[in-house]
């Protein structure tokens, strides 16, 4: 494997356009649930958020398969897949069976619990236990696209997304324009969506380049190293969605119309943040690889390339933002007062999206060297002053055009401390290296 620009692009473009086309049902979701109200709006602010929080179990999970698919390939160690595959999909299928039940009976007393506004809290019941019976496929789904990053394939990322968008968008427009469901109908469109990309990922299985032979007696070993590599990412996953959940419980206090315009803003961040993960992801499968192979010039070549195109493409993407925001918002909401508020919140998330990519891509390289722990520990300490500042803020009754300032109290910490550990990291690799060279 290459640490070149078009290996790079080669492992990330379709792993972005995969993420883009995946995130544009959050998109389509907003868009719809927009059309329906502001409360509507409002109610998706929280239910998104809550739902993505469990969600991001499957991501974490498949982040574990990621980083150890990339190293049995780097190793050279290909029979492995099978039984990494085989274990990770029954772990994933034990999970996602459970949060259904969880989510479905825990949404009303759970909200009832942090919410203030009843109707409010009633829409956001009803769209989240609509959305628990997405949750059994979507874990699924995050295994295999771990399994797909970590071995170079992301081809059938890409297609099982646009399949995932396109899908969503028919059947939505179809329930909610011509069936006239309202919210019943946004959710079914995401739900059943959500089982036929997970069903391509599946079918792909039988095209994909690699053997998954599968040994029993091995099972076990791969049992034991999933959960000690997507363990600490699952909690990491979770812990950072819940920053997010805490900053729109807060603003969810403010009222309808604050929250509303949170919905708008956090939609349109997530889909602009989608390139820098999906560079992401291909730091996590080539600093995988050239970590398993031990090759530290080319691990610290691949990943430089990959910041520099992150960090282009993020500038180019918040200049876009802050030139267009009213289009943009437009687009989401015929609320002027709703409009006003998410159009001013645009400018502050688009100086974000130049802090970001540091941070998420060196996140990314501390878990693929092994830094699993390590990087939990500090998006743990992050969050914690992530959300310390954000009640801070919010109980000096500043604007919520300056509470989303507390994207920028994660992203520069976050990025100081996980550059020196990788540093580190990469210089002790460097060391054993040498050592063997000259020992030979």
């Amino acid at each position: 494997m290459e640490s070149s620009y078009r290996q790079i692009w080669r492992i990330a473009w379709p792993v972005m356009a995969a993420s883009l086309a995946q995130n544009a049902v959050s998109l389509i979701d907003t868009l719809f649930l927009g059309f329906l109200g502001r409360v509507e709006l409002a109610a998706g602010g929280i239910g998104v958020v809550l739902f993505l929080t469990i969600g991001f179990i499957g991501l974490g999970l498949g982040t574990g398969v990621q980083v150890l698919a990339a190293q049995s390939v780097g190793k050279g160690e290909k029979s492995s897949l099978g039984p990494l595959l085989r274990e990770s999909l029954r772990v994933a299928g034990i999970v996602g069976f459970a949060l259904t039940i969880a989510v479905w009976w825990g949404a009303e007393p759970l909200l009832s619990s942090l919410m203030q506004d009843d109707r409010t809290c009633y829409t956001t019941t009803i769209f989240l236990q609509g959305r628990s019976l997405e949750l059994f496929p979507l874990i699924l789904f995050g295994v295999l696209r771990g399994y797909y990053s970590g071995t170079a394939q992301t081809q059938y990322i890409l297609h099982a997304n646009i399949l995932l968008a396109f899908t969503n968008f028919l059947l939505n427009g179809f329930f909610v324009w011509v069936l006239k469901l309202g919210l019943y109908g946004v959710i079914a469109g995401s739900v059943i969506a959500q089982y036929g990309a997970t069903a391509y990922l599946f079918w792909a299985l039988r095209k994909q380049k690699y053997k998954l032979s599968i040994s029993s007696a091995s099972l076990e070993k791969w049992t034991g190293a999933l959960l000690r590599y997507a363990g600490p990412a699952v909690l990491q996953n979770i812990i950072g969605m819940a920053g997010w959940l805490v900053f729109f419980l807060l603003i969810e206090r403010r009222g309808a119309i604050a929250l509303a315009a949170a919905n708008v803003i956090r939609s349109i961040y997530s889909f602009c943040m989608l390139p820098t993960w999906a560079l992401a992801t291909a730091v996590g499968t080539l600093v995988g690889y050239f970590w398993g192979a031990r090759q530290p010039a080319s691990l610290l070549a691949a990943f430089r390339r990959t910041w520099i195109i992150s960090q282009s493409i993020g500038t180019g993407t918040a200049f876009f933002l802050a030139l267009l925001s009213r289009e943009i918002v437009g687009l989401f909401t015929r609320d002027a007062v709703v409009a006003q508020e998410a159009q001013e919140g645009l400018y502050l998330i688009a100086i974000s999206l130049v802090l970001m990519p540091a941070s998420a891509l060196l996140l990314s390289a501390v878990v693929a060297v092994g830094k699993v722990v390590t990087a939990f520990i500090v998006e743990v300490v992050v969050i914690l002053a992530y959300i310390g500042y954000a009640f801070w803020m919010h109980t000096r009754g500043v604007k919520l055009l300056w509470m989303w300032t507390a994207e920028w109290v994660y992203w520069i910490p976050s990025a100081i401390i996980l550059g020196l550990i990788f540093m580190h990291r990469l210089s002790s690799l460097a060391h054993k290296c040498y050592t063997i060279r000259d020992v030979s």
